[in-house]
């Protein structure tokens, strides 16, 4: 009876280590539209999140297609591209970021890896300085706290101090922390924010932002059809902004589920997503 039992345990972790191997190398897609009265004509946006130097297919030719296909406008990263301690993550994010750039301008905001190599003295600082100099010279609008114009759009790249980020903890922003540090926008232009932790959506409204894109939970380790994440990569548990869209008074916070995973690769009911958003006239059906 007992070596029954160990048997059909063996057999359950097995099927789950294969459906979980199938489920990591899967991605959707994910579509949203906004309206607004600041824009005379429509914008489409492909988000890339939280990548974290995975590969669907070779190079990344299966989310490559995909982006192709979708014919965006611009595209825009708010944060985690790489592994900050894993420096073949660099080389593979800069090999899809130099095929990005072939497809539309794009604009890329710092998470907590990024922030974490590029601020933090260790044997990886230097290899991601370079990387950071290759983005550039690819053209790519690298955002520290820093707005660019995109037609009748102001992209806005967000970096947070790193304390932000701490495991287990729930850490306020710094009082005044937006207004301090981003530059003032102007009310009548549509306002794009790129913020990696969703933790502070509403301070993301609040600012002025019409539309921000943030990732970093990876929609939650675990989700619970009808319910939502059950945990997050920081370790909080049931988090509010796990995934998905948010309305603040007309302002909306999209949460990305992410691309990649790192350090806990696991993904329950949470598949990796790729997001669209068409941004519209008001007056369009």
């Amino acid at each position: 009876m007992l070596l029954k039992i160990i048997i059909v345990i063996a057999c359950v972790i097995l099927v789950y280590i294969i459906w979980q191997w199938q489920e990591l190398k899967k991605f959707a897609r994910t579509d949203y539209e906004i309206k607004s009265g600041k824009v005379q004509r429509e914008y489409k946006a492909a988000v890339l999140a939280d990548l974290h130097g995975f590969q669907y297919g070779k190079d990344n030719i299966r989310l490559l297609d995909a982006i192709r296909s979708g014919q965006p406008d611009l595209i825009l990263i708010p944060g985690d591209m790489v592994v900050s301690r894993k420096s073949d993550t660099y080389e593979t994010a800069l090999k899809i970021l130099e095929e990005l750039c072939r497809i539309a301008p794009v604009y890329y905001s710092y998470g907590n890896h990024e922030s974490r190599a590029h601020i933090r003295k260790s044997e990886y600082q230097e290899k991601f300085f370079a990387f950071e100099n290759k983005v550039k010279e690819l053209g790519i609008h690298v955002l520290h706290n820093e707005t660019e114009a995109f037609g009748e759009l102001a992209v806005t790249g967000l970096e947070i101090p790193l304390s932000c980020y701490k495991k287990g903890v729930d850490v306020p922003l710094p009082q005044d922390y937006l207004e301090k540090t981003l530059p003032k926008q102007t009310e009548d232009t549509f306002q794009v924010l790129l913020a990696h932790n969703p933790r502070y959506a509403k301070e993301y409204a609040d600012w002025g932002a019409d539309l921000t894109f943030c990732g970093h939970n990876h929609g939650g380790l675990i989700r619970i059809p009808g319910v939502g994440s059950l945990i997050s990569p920081q370790f909080q548990w049931f988090p509010k902004y796990d995934a998905g869209a948010f309305d603040f008074e007309g302002k909306k916070v999209i949460v990305s589920r992410g691309l990649g995973t790192h350090t806990f690769h696991i993904r329950i009911f949470n598949r990796a997503e790729l997001v669209f958003m068409v941004i519209k006239p008001q007056d369009i059906a």
